[in-house]
């Protein structure tokens, strides 16, 4: 079963720093299924002055899904920092996690841009955005992601049933899952830059998707019982998202582009009449449409605080950025993945033409 080092499709997106934009404003794009190297349309240099629809310039931008590469290496690490939180990323070794991703020959993405005429060139870009799944089973020996799964678990009340749940299903030894009984967890590491357009992420999904089950065809180690995703979250109130349903997500973007910078962000002014209602009228808000549709089959959900504050040991934390950001966990059956991978292009919005 080969596998194909160039998978393109066209998407559109914007590059910037580490967010995603809101479910409510998706970006547009041509995505076909098995297309290569057609352009979609493209918002360019979000620090722009806002402008009206008939005065947006569109770019055409091309992206190719390659298989992870050693060049890969740090701009992949870099994704899954932004994954875990980049504070809590020191609590753990993500190089090796990157090394595992880097290692499976058989699964994972990644995308990249692509001129449209020389693969090699494509390939040696940095990717904007990564999908893979490592069999925590398999690997839960190695130092990485023994530190990732302790810390994944601390995250979760001891006394709770998905805390119990995955550490029953953990202590499956490597050789005890098989294509006719899986009983392995697998973690899904799915991570983006900002604005990159969510119509990428059924493609990858439905690639996954292939590629596990080719995977286990040549007999590799991915029979799962359950999935586990990783996602990112923010609070925020309602009544502040309908005041300025963009307002979170800026700041959001203002504190990632502070911590890479380490530069403190200019603080945004709270909006005037802010009530206390409001304030306990706090929600959890996805970064990444797709988890809002992953969610509805999970069994099990928990958003969980970041062990570290922002600037730990320096005044403030993140709540002075405007904004709390959070981690999230969600425990999918197996048996849910392909009805997940169906309906995803459908919950994100088809590409436009």
């Amino acid at each position: 079963m080969g596998k194909r080092a160039d998978k393109s499709a066209p998407a559109s997106a914007g590059q910037g720093m580490d967010v995603d934009s809101p479910p409510s404003k998706p970006s547009a794009a041509t995505l076909p299924k098995g297309s290569k190297r057609r352009g979609g349309d493209s918002d360019d240099d979000e620090d722009q002055a806002p402008l009206n629809d008939e005065d947006v310039e569109m770019l055409d931008v091309n992206f190719s899904f390659f298989d992870p590469q050693p060049q890969d290496y740090h701009s992949i690490k870099l994704l899954l920092s932004q994954l875990v939180g980049h504070t809590d990323a020191v609590e753990m070794d993500l190089g090796g996690v990157t090394d595992l991703v880097l290692e499976q020959k058989l699964v994972g993405s990644t995308v990249k841009t692509d001129s449209g005429e020389d693969d090699d060139k494509a390939s040696e870009g940095d990717p904007y955005a990564v999908l893979t799944v490592l069999n925590l089973n398999v690997h839960k020996d190695k130092p990485a992601v023994a530190s990732l799964v302790k810390y994944l678990l601390s995250k979760l009340e001891p006394s709770s049933p998905f805390h119990s749940q995955l550490s029953q299903l953990l202590q499956a030894p490597v050789d005890a899952s098989t294509p006719a009984a899986p009983k392995h967890v697998g973690l899904v590491l799915s991570e983006r830059m900002v604005n990159m357009p969510t119509q990428i992420v059924p493609p990858m999904y439905r690639m996954l998707q292939e590629e596990l089950q080719w995977a286990t065809e040549d007999k590799e180690p991915y029979h799962f019982s359950h999935l586990l995703f990783l996602s990112r979250v923010f609070l925020s109130s309602t009544a502040a998202l309908e005041d300025d349903p963009n307002a979170a997500l800026e700041q959001a973007i203002v504190a990632e582009a502070g911590l890479r910078s380490q530069v403190p962000p200019k603080k945004k002014k709270p909006r005037k009449g802010v009530t206390k209602d409001e304030r306990e009228d706090e929600k959890v808000w996805m970064y990444h449409p797709e988890d809002e549709y992953i969610a509805k089959s999970a069994t099990h959900t928990h958003v969980y605080k970041y062990t570290r504050s922002r600037r730990q040991g320096q005044e403030g934390n993140n709540e002075d950025f405007g904004v709390e950001q959070r981690g999230q966990l969600m425990l999918i059956p197996w048996a849910k993945f392909a009805g997940i991978v169906e309906g995803m292009e459908a919950f994100v919005g088809p590409a436009v033409a």
